[in-house]
């Protein structure tokens, strides 16, 4: 990224960041509500329009980006496979034809992520974390060099939470880069290579240890830390005698 600003109408969403997302690092993006975790993902996907800098991306393996949310009605007619399937769409033609390398990837993604008995349920008619784990192995039915995950862990189960930590380890592992948006600061401490801290504008991009420290996450959170993270600074303080 260089120079990366958007504005929805006359509200600043980003502001000039510029930095280089290296191949087999998994990323936190962290920030708080308003902060630009969701815009900056969006840009990377190419979903939201950049007036100002430049996004650019090595190689040829495409994005998946995960939304925060999936809404659909009940009566969406689109199953849960079908859900899966659109994974595959980016390298298929106008037709959509599935081959059997396809399928095969598709099946594999949904019995990964423990989805083969509601494969052909109606993708409104499951439960919110089956609806995660849908999006999940759509993204690895996808196969991916970039993954962008917006708030992966919001409202799921512990073991679909489990799953996702998993899969964000192996690809960064296959040497694919992972960027999550997430609020979560003792695990962005400790289980990512990198964090990315975002208030608009970049704070600060490197290792946790460099970043997850009191004085920039008080300059990201502009005095929300205490809230948001205290155990991670009870431990960091506790020869302060801070409670």
């Amino acid at each position: 990224m260089r120079g990366l600003t958007v504005t929805y109408g006359s509200t600043l969403a980003l502001e000039d960041i510029s930095l280089d997302a290296p191949a087999g690092a998994s990323i936190a993006v962290l920030g708080p509500n308003g902060a630009g975790k969701s815009t900056l993902l969006q840009s990377i996907a190419g979903l939201v329009e950049v007036p100002r800098g430049a996004v650019t991306r090595d190689g040829n393996r495409g994005v998946a980006y995960l939304p925060q949310s999936l809404a659909v009605e009940p009566s969406f007619p689109a199953t849960v496979a079908d859900i899966v399937e659109m994974g595959r769409w980016g390298d298929l033609g106008p037709l959509r034809r599935l081959g059997p390398e396809d399928r095969e990837r598709v099946r594999q993604a949904i019995e990964e992520m423990g989805l083969a008995g509601v494969a052909e349920r109606r993708i409104g008619e499951v439960s919110g974390g089956e609806r995660r784990r849908a999006l999940l192995a759509q993204v690895i039915a996808q196969d991916a060099a970039l993954i962008l995950l917006d708030e992966p862990f919001t409202d799921i189960d512990r073991p679909t939470a489990d799953s996702a930590r998993a899969l964000i380890r192996r690809w960064a592992a296959e040497g694919r880069t992972v960027m999550v948006a997430t609020h979560d600061l003792e695990r962005a401490a400790t289980e990512y290579d990198l964090v990315l801290a975002l208030n608009r504008r970049l704070v600060a991009f490197g290792p946790p240890s460099e970043v997850c420290t009191e004085e920039c996450l008080r300059e990201t959170f502009s005095g929300h830390v205490v809230r948001l993270g205290e155990s991670l600074f009870d431990t960091a303080h506790h020869h302060h005698g801070a409670s």
